[in-house]
């Protein structure tokens, strides 16, 4: 793929993104629910690109231990969510235009290559499951809440995880999901930044019909279609990506 000349990191969304209020509860041992909870609030755009990340803070927010606080930076480093540097600490990930085009050009490979093999593959269970979550997507948008309710992120990641669930290399299920989290923070911004609602509805429907009708063909021209859309889409509204294009 060819990559963008402009690869400057951007500081997107400052003034545009959630307030981080703390979560309230227990204090929390457990790594893996603090790595959880630290890792949706990167993808939903809450903790902002290159925010800082002070262990005091998220100790407030999250109600963590300095050990179960420092296991979930340390596996969200490892994913690409958080940089490090020796001697100022952790950060949320930078974003780049060079960055989402590389990770959308991988997504659609690795899509395309899981939701042909999931086809083949899926059984009553897996459709019946695609139906279920497609159902539940489609109920938040009738409904007028939108891709920008607090619904929409868990029902929409449900929605294309259950179309690739019928795939058999876990490994290829693994690193799929790795770039669709990191896809996910670019979706973020685009819809703190957008103006207009999208109608992302038909999509999605036409989309499992496809599948559903096991026309494998058909259903990665969708699956691709619809990643490069969202793309344009996120590039489009977010105003640093589109002039980091036009450089």
């Amino acid at each position: 793929m060819r990559r963008a000349r402009d690869d400057v990191t951007l500081g997107v969304g400052r003034s545009a993104s959630p307030t981080s209020a703390p979560r309230a509860g227990r204090e929390r041992e457990s790594g893996a629910e603090v790595l959880g909870l630290l890792r949706d609030d990167i993808r939903s755009g809450v903790l902002r690109p290159q925010q800082r990340l002070k262990f005091e803070e998220l100790r407030e927010r999250y109600q963590g231990s300095i050990a179960s606080l420092r296991e979930a930076l340390l596996h969200l480093t490892a994913e690409g969510m958080v940089s490090s540097e020796p001697n100022r600490g952790f950060a949320v990930a930078p974003v780049s235009l060079s960055d989402f085009l590389d990770i959308t050009e991988l997504r659609i490979q690795f899509e395309v290559q899981a939701l042909s093999d999931s086809i083949k593959r899926g059984d009553d269970a897996w459709e019946a499951e695609i139906v279920t979550s497609l159902h539940l997507l489609l109920k938040t948008l009738n409904e007028g809440k939108g891709t920008r309710s607090e619904e929409w992120p868990a029902r929409h990641r449900r929605f294309h995880q259950a179309l690739v669930n019928g795939c058999r290399s876990p490994w290829l299920l693994h690193f799929r999901s790795v770039l669709f989290d990191q896809a996910e923070r670019y979706r973020s911004l685009g819809r703190i930044y957008r103006r207009s609602p999208r109608n992302v509805g038909p999509e999605h429907k036409a989309l499992a019909d496809a599948v559903l009708a096991r026309d494998v063909s058909k259903s990665c021209l969708l699956a691709e279609k619809h990643i490069r859309t969202t793309a344009e889409n996120v590039i489009s509204n977010v105003p640093d990506l589109q002039e980091a294009r036009t450089r």
